[in-house]
């Protein structure tokens, strides 16, 4: 067809006998307009109608035609008949009454034009102080300093008819409104009355328990009244339907969008976000009188009540953007007609993405941000998985713009840093508002992660070692451990270090990323690891059967190296130097001193108290803990008293450096709850007050913790 601009005469509201005679017009029956075109005389593929700007937004649906933003806010309108000719309007702000083809264009002089644009008729200029709120039929609805009132034609005259039964000061809004004999008004947000125009009175009110929104989106006909409502209890929002000869409200949930509803006699029409991304962003249509729900386009953006109980629909199907013409056919399905084309949808494709090769997650605040755009908004699933051991970690994001993001740190997703070493990813990404196939993109990357304390697993983040009780030895994160909110509901994903460790009785963590072992025939075992395993053990000697407790991790003698203390049967505590080799891991031990039968629990989690070296804990059989502070030659300050009620725990460990001061902290962990002890640097308080842990001791195991 040919697509035309019209530049015929701007045409006036058709009046009515009565009204030309003089007589009062009974609004809204005072338009006289052509009957709506049937809906198949629409045309239905897109090289058959006119085109709609880009940036074009409905504003209302007339019997012939509609009217439309011909750009963004500030943009001149525009008239499109069904058939596709364009009428030009003048600058200013325009109304539409829906279902009808008047127009109302308010001026700066205090003047209100109306235009019938389904007929040649003369504009209608009428005098109208205050604001224009909107227009039904050929009566306008206008606000002043004594409120709402309506404004009539009357022969040559302009009538003004106050509106009863409002409260002082009440304004109007939300129109124009889905039926021309009605409208809205609220005065303070709380309580919404509807309007008959004929009378000039209130025929119904609603009222609104959200004192956050009170009323928003609002919709009304003589039959229901409609309004978008939000509880912390939704999943997005809903709109109330109210009905008025009953005055019984049903709840019809939308998700988040809460844009202005549409009402006809039998339908109410809502743009849907419930249904999530690639599913659209649809229309739906419930029915005033049953249950039923049916669904049309992909894409709903803006809907409008139409003529004869259509819809008049901006949105996209099948890819295809434009304005929709939706009714429901006799056998109850929706029908669709396209009436203005904003053109097809490309596909989704990438326009650019920012991943790179290789970067650093350091604790305890490292993170890298991975970017994709897009030609349209998104929502992604990133999977990644590590080479190494095939552990996968999936991150999402729903941005609702063309541009992804996700970052990897420390804490986020399932609350564990990420393994350092090369990973695979998969990125699926969905449109959010339309219908169309994903994109999957794929690549690879390295995670470099720094040494840190007590990393057992190279994720850049302190772990706790847990043996079960059938012999696997696990590293647990201590991120996941310290029951952070966001994740601390899900379940612990420790990392296998080992199987087979029930042969060794006593066990311990001298230095970094060594975990010594003694077996039952008193010979001890040294273990490195080596990315999320360990390598074979080493043998270091035997003998160690006369000893009683080992623990480790404490530089006792200042040399960058944890160390290794034992005790024997007769309380004597012993020193095992590290020297950093492999084959000979320890230098010949040194007698620090006896007495230390009296302790039943040892640990050495480092530099707590500011000392010249690392530090140790032992508890006595009465549960007082004490602190002794190496000086940094291998030996020991007198004791200090922590304090007492510390026969609860049945292990300390180490717990890395939680609160950021630089300082280990200790990990408690009894028989039904676990807690951490922040240090606080002070040597005669040495621990913050204990915070529980999520996670108990009945989740990670029943096995030695150390």
């Amino acid at each position: 067809m040919n697509h035309r601009i019209s530049h015929r005469r701007l045409t006036a509201a058709v009046l009515t006998a009565a009204a030309v005679s003089g007589t009062l017009l009974a609004a809204p029956a005072a338009v006289a307009a052509p009957p709506a075109a049937p809906a198949t005389a629409l045309p239905a593929a897109a090289q058959d109608v006119a085109p709609f700007p880009k940036e074009g937004k409905i504003v209302s649906a007339g019997k012939t035609g509609f009217l439309y933003q011909t750009g963004e806010p500030g943009a001149p309108n525009a008239w499109m008949t069904y058939d596709g000719t364009v009428t030009p309007l003048p600058a200013g702000r325009f109304f539409g009454s829906a279902g009808t083809d008047t127009i109302a264009q308010e001026s700066p002089d205090d003047t209100v034009v109306l235009r019938d644009m389904g007929s040649d008729a003369e504009p209608v200029v009428m005098k109208a102080t205050g604001a224009l709120l909107g227009v039904s039929g050929s009566t306008l609805v206008m606000y002043d300093w004594n409120g709402t009132y309506l404004l009539d034609r009357v022969g040559d005259q302009d009538v003004r008819r106050d509106v009863t039964g409002l409260p002082t000061g009440s304004k109007s809004f939300g129109m124009p409104l889905d039926d021309a004999d009605v409208f809205t008004v609220t005065s303070d947000g709380t309580t919404l009355y509807l309007v008959d125009i004929a009378s000039a009175k209130v025929i119904a009110t609603a009222t609104s328990d959200n004192s956050v929104l009170g009323f928003a989106a609002i919709a009304g006909s003589k039959t229901h009244l409609a309004w978008y409502d939000w509880t912390p209890a939704d999943d997005g929002g809903h709109f109330h339907l109210l009905d008025v000869a009953t005055n019984k409200s049903r709840i019809l949930p939308v998700g988040n969008d809460h844009s202005r509803p549409a009402l006809s006699k039998d339908w109410i029409a809502l743009l849907d976000t419930r249904t999530g991304a690639g599913k659209g962003k649809p229309l739906a249509l419930h029915s005033l009188t049953g249950d039923q729900t049916l669904y049309a386009l992909d894409r709903a953006d803006e809907v409008k009540p139409g003529a004869d109980g259509s819809f008049l629909v901006q949105g996209a199907l099948a890819r295809e953007e434009g304005v929709y013409r939706v009714t429901v056919g006799a056998d109850g399905k929706p029908v669709t007609r396209l009436v203005a084309s904003g053109g097809r949808l490309p596909d989704l494709a990438l326009v650019s993405q920012d991943v790179p090769g290789t970067f650093t997650l350091d604790e305890p605040y490292g993170s890298q941000e991975l970017r994709w755009t897009f030609n349209h908004a998104v929502a992604g699933r990133l999977t990644l998985v590590h080479t190494a051991t095939g552990r996968q970690y999936t991150r999402s994001s729903d941005s609702s713009t063309p541009s992804l993001s996700i970052r990897l740190s420390n804490t986020d997703g399932d609350g564990m840093g990420l393994y350092g070493g090369a990973y695979t990813w998969k990125l699926t990404a969905t449109e959010t508002q339309d219908v169309g196939p994903s994109v999957e993109l794929s690549g690879a990357f390295t995670v470099n992660r720094p040494t840190a304390a007590r990393d057992h697993d190279e994720n850049g983040v302190a772990d706790v070692l847990v043996r079960d009780p059938d012999g696997t030895l696990k590293a647990f994160d201590t991120n996941q451990l310290h029951g952070i909110p966001e994740y601390g509901n899900q379940p612990l994903e420790p990392t296998v270090l080992h199987t087979g460790w029930n042969t060794y009785t006593l066990m311990a963590s001298p230095s970094e990323r060594t975990i010594v072992g003694r077996d039952r025939d008193g010979v001890l075992w040294v273990h490195k690891g080596d990315g999320q395993k360990l390598l074979p053990r080493t043998r270091v000697g035997g003998g160690w059967q006369v000893y009683t407790k080992i623990t480790g991790g404490s530089d006792l003698d200042a040399d960058g190296r944890g160390d290794l203390l034992a005790t024997d049967a007769s309380g004597v505590l012993w020193f095992y130097a590290s020297t950093g080799d492999a084959a000979t891991p320890f230098k010949p031990r040194v007698r620090i001193g006896g007495g230390w039968q009296q302790y039943n629990l040892l640990a050495a989690p480092g530099d707590i108290a500011g000392a010249a070296g690392g530090d140790l804990l032992a508890r006595d059989a009465s549960g007082v803990l004490w602190l002794y502070l190496g000086k940094g030659d291998g030996t020991f300050t007198a004791r200090r008293e922590v304090g007492g009620g510390w026969q609860q725990f049945t292990d300390l460990a180490p717990f890395g450096d939680k609160n950021g001061d630089g300082r280990v902290d200790l990990y408690a962990i009894g028989a039904t709850a676990g807690r951490h002890y922040a240090t606080s640097g002070l040597v005669d308080a040495p621990f913050e007050p204990g915070v529980t842990l999520r996670h108990q001791r009945t989740v990670i195991g029943s096995g030695n913790v150390f």
